[in-house]
Order: C-alpha cells, then sequence, then structure tokens
C-alpha cells in the first residue's frame, strides 16, 4: 500500500485546501491512501525553523508511516494536472527521490534574490567537510538544485533515513552561518540524500513542473518563469500571488495555457 502525505502548520489558507483537495482526489485515482495532518506540530521543542518546515519528514521519524510500501510527500502548493491517473509510484526505483530544478543553478548565477550560487557553494563546502561528499553538479559544473515540494520514499529508505539522518539542530547549526535558507528542509534533504547510505534517485522533472517567479542582474523586472511542458503531470505552484488565490484560480493555471488564465500575474 502506497500513501500521500502533506500537512499544513498554522490557519489553512484556501489556496493549500485546494491543493488539499487535488492531491486527495489524485490518491484515490491511483489507489493510495492519504493522510492531512493539520498543526501536526510533530517535532516541538527542536529548533523554530524545524518545527515550522521539518514536519515533512514526519514519516521518516513516525514509525506508523513504515508500514506503506511507499510514501510520497507533496507540498500543498502541488496540483496534479486535471484528471490524471498514472501513478507516481509506478516507475519509482529507488529509496528516496526528488526532482531537479533545472532553471536554478545558472539563474542563481545572476540572481537579484538572496539564494545564489555564492552561498551554493559555500554550503556544499561546509557538507563536504562534514560529510566527505561531493554534492552532483550539472553538465555546466554548477551545483544541482533538488525541490523539496514533491519526494519518494521507499519502505526501505523511509527506515535507513530515520537511522542514519543527521539531528535537525545540529544540521542547522551547521550551516545557519550562510542564509536562513539553507536550514531548511529542502537543503537538509538534499544533503541527507547524499550523506547517507541511501539510494537517491532524480525523478522525472514531470512530477514537479513548477511555475514560479523570479528577477536577475539582466532582468530586474520580476517575471513569471513557467516549466510547464507535454510531460507535466504535478504542477508546483510558486509563483508570487498563488497563495491568496482561490480553487477556480489554481485550476486555471494548472490546466490551462497562460494566455487562458484571464488575468496577468
Amino acid at each position: 500500500m502506497n500513501l500521500i502525505y502533506q500537512y499544513w502548520n498554522g490557519n489553512v489558507r484556501p489556496s493549500a485546501r485546494a491543493g488539499v483537495e487535488n492531491m486527495k482526489a489524485y490518491a484515490e485515482r491511483i489507489g493510495a491512501e492519504y493522510r492531512f495532518d493539520e498543526n501536526p506540530n510533530y517535532f516541538i521543542g527542536l529548533n523554530p525553523n524545524a518545527a515550522k518546515y521539518y514536519d515533512c519528514f514526519r514519516p521518516v521519524f513516525d514509525e506508523k508511516f513504515h508500514k506503506y510500501d511507499n510514501v510520497m510527500f507533496a507540498d500543498t502548493d502541488v496540483f496534479a494536472v486535471d484528471g490524471l491517473e498514472e501513478n507516481v509510484f509506478d516507475s519509482f526505483d529507488g529509496e528516496i527521490g526528488m526532482c531537479t530544478e533545472p532553471f536554478q543553478p545558472k539563474q542563481r548565477t545572476i540572481t537579484l534574490g538572496r539564494i545564489t550560487s555564492e552561498k551554493d557553494e559555500q554550503w556544499a563546502k561546509i557538507i563536504k567537510r562534514k560529510f566527505g561528499v561531493d554534492l552532483p553538479r550539472n553538465e555546466e559544473n554548477l551545483l544541482k538544485v533538488y525541490n523539496s515540494g514533491v519526494v519518494l520514499y521507499s519502505k526501505s529508505g523511509l527506515k535507513k533515513a530515520k537511522h542514519e539522518f543527521m539531528d535537525f539542530n545540529k544540521y542547522i547549526q551547521l550551516v545557519q552561518s550562510i542564509d536562513s535558507f539553507y536550514t531548511l528542509d529542502q537543503p537538509y534533504l538534499h544533503a541527507m540524500a547524499f550523506a547517507t547510505s541511501v539510494n537517491f534517485v532524480e525523478l522525472d522533472n514531470g512530477w514537479n513542473s513548477y511555475i514560479h517567479g523570479t528577477k536577475d542582474k539582466h532582468n530586474p523586472k520580476r517575471r513569471i518563469v513557467d516549466h510547464r511542458d507535454a510531460n507535466t503531470k504535478f504542477v508546483h505552484c510558486q509563483f508570487p500571488g498563488a497563495d491568496d488565490m482561490d480553487a477556480d484560480q489554481l485550476w486555471k493555471v494548472v490546466n490551462l495555457s497562460r494566455d487562458q488564465w484571464g488575468y496577468d500575474i
């Protein structure tokens, strides 16, 4: 049996409710169980960053989840395209799987944001010193970026991760001098995927096609980058304003071309 897991801490926004209903319906279509935890606060007593963002790792550390053959965690801003019936678990052959963000490595060399390639390199050096591992790079020798909005775990992956993943607070203390971003769940999981013995695999990027906002030195005006294509299965709505949209608006974003959305973002 497989499970799709989501959670939310705080007051659940309508946009998040829309994501929950969408993913619950997808789970039903593929015959998976579904679980949504509202304000789980499973890791009470940890660093505030861990308490807020690290509940995505509850399936790793709560052994009640280890009865499943596979577990998928998804952010609540991830939506299955309309009527999707392809089973995300069918082609999963690793112990932990995530999609890359192919746009980000080069973008971070010119970004006007606070997450830069220079900081990525600082972070990778800390991980190298601590664990003796070189994090993977793309063909341009830039550090790959993995997105934790969709993460797959096998049963063995969950068990290995529970015993081998670094203590959250110790990890946060290790990297907090760079930027608070690197203390969050995504860089943590990226590091642990290669610092431990788990069999990590890159998922087909169709399982996490993201729409996000960006700006850079060459184009300082914020713009929307849309990575959907014919292979898109899940759409990750990370762009400014998405959190304030209702279910109908988000359905258009996920399923229609931009010229059919009826508004400009």
